[in-house]
């Protein structure tokens, strides 16, 4: 019987995949009275850069998209052009990953406004500037209810709401439903929940790690000696300016190399901390009349540059106006959105922010509102201090003889595309609690030559294994091999302004921008995240249906992507189920999709 039943249930399936796979003849598939004309299926570009574990996950994809008809080219480029490339928009579809940038979810949203730096998919540009086509009602947290408006007139404004708002409930109400118009537009992809896999030797003491990927080798032994020690994190970096830098490798770079306000710590108990670096203490803010909020830091006596000039209240001041102006256009500029003053035109090339000093020792910045994330910005490598009169030279961050530095560490040596060699800086104030000497990052992305010098004992920490490697590494190295908890997402990105309409289509304006959110989402259905993971990436990720990571956690306490999209009332966490269950009717649902577009639409398994 029970046999019976299941051939039975595989006929239904069966019938159900070739009725749904079925040339549909509609005039009107939209139901919002536009003819369509179906005509081919597009040929996409997919952009990685070079890894392994990329390509093996882009390989993946474009066998995905073959079993529809689509024909999907793949795009390697070293990992500073592929930067540039992404950042400029010159892509149709890219791989892509966001790591948290501190423990509130909104740093994975305000990265999309039109201004942001690391708006790599082109929301609110070219094209997409003058589209009105979104509607939100922003009117029961205090603003307008906008109908048919750009992505500036309601995604930049919901986003500048939520920065604004001091109420817990209405913030996480508000960036569940930021999260909804990026999901909505299917240019964002998620596939997985990162981990940070890394090797690390049993000779190395004292390392840790934080949730944003840095790692931090300041208390670090080998074999209980402070001489030397040798990593590989990745390639060159494009830049170790704190103000330009947007990667995760150049931010642990930066991390030795500069001292904010405040920086990440590692308690007795192992538990990570934020706390004051070159402050004496991280005070509280004043709350003033108009709801402003004033912060007041005092700066630790005895501060040096690592050219010998003393580290000033001015500094701070300075670096912070740099980061934050038009005049720079850094990635991370907008992060400086909670201080007063930010967007305002700049004044001599500096953003005029509320933050001025008080004297050399003593400096105020005034936010619009509270922050409860305000420690961890100071933390964040855009908040470092600079020096002026180095910063005066635009290739000051690529060179040591022009390096000018204030943290933990100074730079001796810059051997492009081979290594980077750090020094502990003798006029730092922490330097007693600074164990090792000297650190060599070595540059590389080729993850099978990370292994080889890992294996030899040439480097005691590599940030990348190749992924054919992973199953017998976790087996022999069980105690090197890390699989730590990282607050991320692997994604694909759509370039939004990217036409995969067929030419003949008949769609225009904002339907055809309906059409292909459709068509994006659709494609985004066919991709088994169950089998990237398992079989591809291997090392503990979780499958991703929503954008904002787990880790992340609401007011009462729930993690944020159990509770988007309505939370679990569909019998789903997130925008779709991405349970091994799903995928065949997931495949089938994409299918019903495409056909309504495109001639030709295969069936495969």
């Amino acid at each position: 019987m029970k046999k019976f039943l299941a051939i039975a249930l595989t006929l239904c399936m069966l019938l159900a995949c070739i009725t749904a796979c079925a040339p549909a003849d509609q005039k009107d598939p939209n139901n919002d009275g536009t003819e369509i004309n179906k005509g081919e299926l597009p040929t996409l570009n997919y952009l990685y850069n070079t890894s392994d574990s990329h390509k093996a996950i882009g390989e993946y994809l474009q066998a995905a998209v073959k079993t529809v008809g689509i024909t999907m080219n793949m795009e390697n480029q070293e990992w500073a052009v592929f930067l540039e490339t992404r950042k400029a928009g010159n892509f149709s579809v890219a791989r892509n990953g966001w790591v948290a940038d501190y423990s509130d979810p909104i740093c994975f949203l305000d990265m999309w406004t039109s201004g942001s730096g690391n708006n790599d998919v082109q929301f609110g540009k070219g094209a997409h500037k003058d589209l009105a086509m979104y509607s939100i009602d922003l009117s029961k947290w205090g603003g307008e209810n906008v109908k048919d408006g750009t992505w500036a007139q309601t995604y930049d404004v919901l986003i500048s709401m939520i920065k604004n708002e001091v109420d817990a409930t209405k913030r996480y109400e508000m960036m569940h439903a930021a999260e909804d118009m990026l999901m909505d537009t299917g240019c964002i992809v998620p596939l997985y929940f990162y981990t940070d896999l890394y090797m690390l030797s049993e000779s190395v003491e004292g390392f840790f790690s934080n949730p944003l990927g840095y790692k931090y080798f300041h208390k670090t032994t080998v074999d209980g000696k402070g001489d030397s020690l040798s990593v590989c994190l990745a390639s060159e970096p494009q830049t170790l300016d704190p103000a330009l830098n947007s990667a995760v490798d150049g931010a642990t770079l930066l991390a030795h190399l500069f001292s904010g306000l405040a920086k990440w710590e590692q308690d007795e108990s192992g538990k990570l901390i934020v706390v004051a670096d070159a402050a004496e203490s991280l005070t509280e803010g004043v709350t003033n009349e108009d709801g402003t909020v004033t912060y007041t830091y005092t700066l630790k006596d005895g501060q040096k540059w690592s050219n010998g000039a003393d580290v000033t209240a001015a500094d701070f001041v300075y670096a912070w106006k740099r980061a934050a102006s038009t005049t720079l256009a850094a990635d991370y500029g907008y992060m400086f959105e909670v201080v007063k003053g930010y967007g305002e035109e700049d004044v001599d090339g500096l953003a005029p922010l509320a933050v001025e000093a008080v004297d050399e020792k003593t400096f105020k910045v005034t936010l619009n509102n509270a922050v409860s994330y305000w420690n961890e910005l100071l933390a964040f490598p855009v908040y470092f201090p600079v020096y002026k009169d180095a910063v005066a030279n635009e290739a000051w961050a690529t060179e040591p003889s022009t390096y000018v530095c204030n943290g933990a560490y100074t730079m001796t040596s810059w051997e492009h595309k081979s290594v980077i060699t750090l020094t502990k800086n003798a006029v730092y104030l922490g330097q007693a609690d600074v164990s090792m000497n000297e650190i060599k990052f070595y540059l590389s992305d080729d993850n099978n030559n990370m292994l080889t010098n890992f294996k030899n004992g040439s480097w005691l920490l590599i940030d990348d294994v190749p992924t054919n490697e992973i199953a017998n590494l976790k087996k022999d190295y069980p105690t090197e091999f890390v699989v730590a908890g990282q607050i991320g997402t692997y994604y694909v990105c759509w370039n939004i302004n990217e036409e995969i309409l067929p030419a003949n289509s008949g769609l225009t304006g904002v339907a055809a921008e309906k059409a292909r959110q459709e068509i994006r989402k659709a494609i985004g259905l066919l991709f088994d995240r169950n089998h990237i993971v398992e079989n591809i990436a291997q090392g503990g990720q979780v499958p991703a249906s929503s954008f904002v990571a787990m880790g992340m956690f609401n007011p009462d306490g729930t993690e944020f992507y159990k509770t988007a999209n309505g939370g679990d009332s569909k019998g789903y966490y997130g925008y779709y189920d991405v349970s091994p269950e799903a995928y065949e009717s997931n495949c089938i649902k994409a299918r019903e999709t495409l056909q309504k577009y495109y001639n030709n639409v295969t069936v495969s398994d």
